[in-house]
């Protein structure tokens, strides 16, 4: 403060004001000049602080509300993705559920056909031997290179809804829950045993039928033969039994995805709102 006064007086002084003006009036008047104009100095320099001030302020809340935007949009943003990969895990459980049930349908249909088509075989050779009449056992060849044409569509049907339905489980499986894919891995291995079975089923049982006729040619004995082929269609009741099984866990099944679909559902929600807190 002195040195500041010190400056005005020097001012003063250069301006022509001399120590007999100071003299004449007083020191206590030139004095009070003095502080009345250091406290407008003080006052207009308080003022320009105060305006920067204000300034620095509006700067922060302007930054600040930008802040509080990206932020909101961020978390807009992230609940979308979030929203969309929920949404996307609740179309793929619903998909899988689409390719397990249509994939249980065409297997079904498989082995269905196959049961009945050994169970008529080993009918036809049984009731021969039951009530012979004849030495030779009559041929069986017109039915089987019938079943034969017939059979392959069924299991390029099946194989094909199988392998869909196996796809569908590979490629989302990074995005399905744990459970969930343990227990459809252990329905496609179900399915994919059941497919070889059948395969390997039919094809025993038709041989059976052939060697049947002509014993001696096959190197073993009627009775040997129709043992097999009674072996073979027991095999392919087991088989449609499983199947069956595994259809008549379908619904169950539509109930437990619903159960899951309604929990992530629940856990989103959840989420949501504290995120949203």
């Amino acid at each position: 403060m002195l040195g500041f006064l010190k400056s005005i007086f020097s001012a003063l002084v250069g301006s022509g004001l001399t120590l007999a003006v100071v003299a004449k009036f007083g020191q206590s008047w030139f004095f009070k000049k003095v502080d009345a104009k250091v406290a407008v100095k003080l006052a207009e320099k308080n003022n320009q602080l105060m305006e920067q001030l204000e300034h620095k302020k509006n700067n922060l809340n302007k930054e600040l509300q930008i802040e509080v935007t990206h932020f909101k949009s961020q978390l807009e943003v992230l609940g979308s993705q979030q929203s969309k990969f929920l949404e996307m895990k609740i179309n793929n459980i619903l998909l899988l559920n689409q390719n397990h049930y249509l994939a249980v349908k065409k297997i079904k249909a498989l082995t269905d056909v196959t049961n009945v088509w050994i169970e008529e075989a080993a009918n036809y050779f049984k009731f021969q031997i039951e009530d012979r009449e004849h030495e030779e056992l009559s041929d069986y060849e017109v039915y089987r290179k019938l079943h034969q044409d017939h059979w392959p569509p069924y299991q390029k049907s099946a194989n094909a809804a199988f392998n869909k339905y196996a796809e569908c489980l590979a490629l989302n499986m990074p995005i399905l829950p744990k459970e969930l894919v343990e227990k459809e891995m252990g329905i496609i291995d179900q399915c994919r045993s059941i497919l070889s079975d059948t395969s390997m089923n039919f094809s025993r049982a038709m041989n059976f039928t052939q060697y049947i006729v002509v014993p001696e040619e096959c190197e073993g004995t009627e009775a040997e033969f129709m043992a097999n082929l009674i072996q073979e269609h027991e095999k392919s009741i087991a088989q449609k039994a499983c199947i069956d099984k595994l259809s008549n866990e379908l619904f169950d099944k539509s109930l437990r995805s619903g159960a899951l679909i309604e929990s992530l559902l629940q856990h989103q929600h959840v989420r949501r709102n504290r995120d949203g807190s």
